[in-house]
């Protein structure tokens, strides 16, 4: 029988919680505490892009803002059906500044050890999952409400990185699935697929974990060894979060996302800036290829440092 990478996989998890002073939840899952200086500054950041994004009136209380937002839900104009909010030209300072407090975050989490770091991804989505699914989801093959592993469309070596938010966290998540056994888990659970449904057999090997539950307000780091999906319960309301990944080791991630990297975390506004180059006139979901992120193409990298 041929060697799987799990043993690897949980050891590099051991090793980062470690090195990153995180806390190991499972042998594939980590996470990290945000500061409450650096969640406040990333909140607000989150808020202003998608009240500028949505148009409607920004406020401070987060009952009353997802309220506004929720009435929203028929504003699709910057917003993919998968509810991933999409920079535009006419947001791009909002932009920039959510990008400037995740950097933040980023490299807070990494200063213990951030040689791990290999590439600093610098396409996060902020989410925004509605209490029901939008319209035009449901019957995609690459709706996040199907279980999956983001290495059917990333490459398998990276880390899903999720961050709960603001909204109906506690009905409206992440929810996990662990191996039934792990010596029947083979790394052909983890090869490219254009979508989700297609990958769908590999769900005879795995379970849902219902201790697992990702923190709010925390870096919530997972293997791609672990599947997820998004489950709503029942009446759950809307929720806010951040999604996007960690690659840490001497591994490559899928040509077609390779652009969406950088090689170390930028400092956003000082020797970054990122340029939209499509406006809310414009189509937001054609993507080069399947495989591609919605951003593929739209967006401008400024160094700042040679101009």
């Amino acid at each position: 029988m041929t060697k799987s990478s799990l043993d690897y996989r949980k050891q590099r998890m051991s090793d980062l919680a470690r090195d990153w002073n995180g806390n190991l939840v499972r042998p594939l899952f980590v996470n990290f505490i945000i500061p409450p200086h650096l969640l406040e500054r990333l909140n607000r950041s989150v808020k202003l892009y998608i009240s500028a994004s949505l148009h409607f009136k920004y406020c401070e209380d987060n009952d009353e803002f997802m309220h506004r937002l929720e009435k929203q839900r028929q504003n699709r104009l910057n917003v993919t059906p998968n509810g991933a909010v999409v920079p535009k030209t006419e947001n791009s300072l909002l932009y920039n500044e959510f990008l400037r407090s995740w950097c933040d975050v980023a490299k807070n989490l990494v200063r213990p050890n951030s040689e791990k770091l290999k590439m600093f991804r610098i396409t996060p989505n902020i989410r925004i999952k509605y209490g029901f699914e939008l319209e035009d989801n449901i019957n995609r093959g690459l709706n996040t409400s199907h279980a999956h592993s983001d290495s059917w469309v990333e490459g398998p070596w990276g880390f899903n990185c999720h961050i709960p938010l603001l909204g109906d966290t506690k009905n409206n998540y992440l929810r996990f699935y662990k191996l039934k056994d792990e010596l029947k888990f083979s790394d052909e659970f983890l090869t490219n697929s254009e979508s989700y449904t297609d990958m769908h057999w590999v769900m005879d090997f795995y379970e849902e974990d219902t201790e697992l539950v990702p923190t709010v307000g925390a870096v919530n780091l997972s293997d791609y060894a672990l599947l997820h999906d998004t489950c709503r319960n029942q009446n759950c309301k809307t929720r806010i979060s951040i999604d996007t990944t960690i690659l840490v080791g001497d591994h490559e991630v899928h040509p077609d996302r390779l652009i969406e990297y950088v090689e170390n975390i930028p400092s956003i506004g000082e020797d970054l800036f990122v340029k939209c180059n499509v406006s809310e006139d414009e189509s937001i979901i054609d993507k080069p290829t399947q495989f591609s992120h919605y951003t593929t193409g739209k967006l401008t990298y400024i160094n700042l440092l040679n101009n």
